[in-house]
């Protein structure tokens, strides 16, 4: 059970624990970030129950929004309501409701009276990233499994998995947040490669060649990232990490940007740490600013002379 699945060691060991013991629950609430493996745990946890592959079981559901809909209505929970007043083949009917925070308050309310009076076999598994959009009078009714962000090694893994080759899965990895399908989306994309590219030949302009000029063009030569300004914000702290890093002799395993060990090198020995510390706090304000809607490439623009004061 659960051999699919990377990380949350915490969740898989107390869901098989409750199986060994016996102790199940009417109602499971899976809570945490997108992409982290909710919908799997939950599955693999109904199989285990139920004995059998869930596309062979007759005693499972699952429901979710339907294609072209934005939540999940009424008729549905009073469809699920139905079907559990009919007794199951083996000893349990299970429904997952995926995505559980889209339920429309009607469906909510149906639920809740399901749940006031539950039957000796039927268990429901809510999936969601959002709990606080559902009725506290259904969350206080549940057993709460959080899950939390994966690691960067296991995102990697997944990748891997899929195929992915290290240099890609290492750059998803660390703008993924944890997210499996977040990093899977990150690869298929090409605006995180070229922004990576762009930004490494702007940290040679800043702390290599120190062209004032080039510096005074960054934020009209980034403009394209303007919506994306957090990532770009982010890879920039990543490298400033990374030297750091360097610079105190730290494990190069930590390193994020590994695959770039040269650049970090050739950029480490122009940099003293206290310049380091400087240049993160002139990001910090750069993304300060951007979040509060100042202008794209004036607030670049004023960064990186900012920085290149800093260094000179």
């Amino acid at each position: 059970m659960f051999e699919r699945i990377l990380g949350q060691v915490s969740v898989k060991s107390k869901l098989k624990r409750a199986i060994e013991t016996g102790n199940i629950t009417n109602v499971y609430l899976l809570t945490g970030p997108e992409g982290v493996g909710k919908k799997m745990v939950a599955e693999d946890f109904a199989e285990s129950l139920l004995g059998l592959r869930l596309e062979n079981s007759p005693d499972y559901k699952c429901i979710g929004v339907k294609k072209g809909e934005n939540s999940i209505k009424i008729d549905q929970i009073r469809d699920m309501i139905g079907d559990m007043s009919i007794k199951p083949y083996g000893d349990y009917k299970i429904f997952i409701i995926d995505d559980a925070d889209k339920m429309t308050i009607q469906a909510q309310n149906a639920l809740l009276k399901t749940l006031e009076e539950p039957s000796a076999y039927g268990i429901i598994i809510l999936i969601t990233r959002n709990d606080q959009a559902l009725l506290d009078t259904i969350r206080s009714r549940c057993l709460e499994i959080k899950f939390a962000p994966l690691t960067n090694r296991d995102i990697r893994a997944i990748l891997s998995e899929k195929g992915i080759d290290d240099d890609q899965a290492q750059v998803a990895s660390i703008f993924s947040r944890g997210s499996a399908s977040r990093a899977l989306d990150i690869c298929e994309s090409q605006d995180l490669k070229l922004m990576r590219q762009d930004l490494e030949s702007y940290l040679e302009i800043i702390f290599i060649d120190k062209n004032k000029y080039e510096l005074a063009r960054m934020g009209e030569n980034f403009k394209a990232y303007a919506k994306d300004y957090t990532n770009l914000i982010d890879l920039f702290r990543y490298y400033i990490r990374d030297i750091v890093l360097l610079k105190e002799g730290i494990d190069p395993g930590l390193i994020i940007n590994y695959d770039r060990l040269d650049l970090l090198r050739r950029l480490a020995r122009k940099l003293s740490i206290s310049k380091l510390g400087q240049i993160m706090d002139l990001l910090d304000e750069g993304q300060t600013k951007l979040t509060a809607n100042c202008h794209f490439v004036t607030t670049i623009e004023a960064m990186a002379l900012n920085i290149y004061e800093v260094i000179n």
